[in-house]
């Protein structure tokens, strides 16, 4: 990977978070080194030094930008008014997750974390529960939204947030293992999952506003009882 022409301190500083990323999810978090990255993005190992200090550092900067990201597309999805519609909103964060899944970028952070950021959180090096929380914290506060207004049943949060999100991560484990996690139609399976979900989680449509029936459902019984009547005189 070539140091683009002219480049400002911005854009060498993300061609090494490119070059890095890559050959982390190639050769490892331990397999590669400083000067690994410095060749692949054609500045000398001593230059890295102005944008991060070590590789740990390096390591850091990519989890931080990844949540950072990530956090910014919930918040954009959720928003902070009431929930208009609970489903659909749970429909568009499954199609976000399944869309991740399937860019390049995502598929070599997550080989990465599931790898080395496993190993260096188990060595006390890099708190990846801490770099990660976020996301999770988002999603139970997401799922306490949803209790508070009626679309989901009364519940723990933190076991919603688990129900909801196991499925999607087990196709990320499926297809990050060369498996083929049957996504031909992303919308179609979003539109299932939160269907799965709900039957599950979904809270009675009489905790949330009350839609009057239509007036044909109420004089049914009248109506009824007048047949009844008649075929018994008969």
């Amino acid at each position: 990977m070539a140091r683009p022409k002219n480049a400002d301190g911005q854009r060498t500083r993300q061609a090494i978070l490119d070059a890095a990323l890559e050959l982390f999810a190639d050769k490892g978090y331990f397999g590669t080194t400083l000067r690994d990255v410095a060749t692949a993005v054609g500045v000398r190992e001593s230059a890295l030094y102005n944008y991060f200090k070590s590789k740990e550092a390096l390591f850091d900067a990519l989890i931080l930008a990844h949540e950072h990201s990530k956090s910014q597309r919930l918040a954009s999805l959720a928003g902070d008014g009431p929930i208009a519609d609970g489903p659909a909103l749970l429909e568009r964060i499954t199609l976000g997750s399944l869309e991740s899944l399937l860019d390049p970028h995502e598929q070599m952070l997550f080989r990465l974390l599931m790898s080395d950021g496993i190993r260096l959180a188990r060595t006390g090096r890099f708190n990846l529960h801490e770099r990660l929380g976020s996301g999770p914290e988002r999603m139970q506060e997401l799922m306490s939204r949803l209790i508070r207004e009626g679309w989901l049943r009364k519940g723990d949060p933190k076991l919603m947030w688990i129900s909801f999100v196991g499925p999607l991560l087990l196709l990320r484990h499926i297809h990050a293992a060369g498996g083929d996690p049957g996504l031909d139609d992303p919308r179609a399976f979003a539109r299932k999952h939160v269907e799965q979900f709900f039957l599950g989680a979904g809270a009675p449509s009489s905790s949330r506003a009350v839609t009057p029936r239509p007036a044909r459902a109420r004089i049914a019984k009248p109506v009824l009882r007048r047949v009844t009547a008649k075929r018994q005189s008969s």
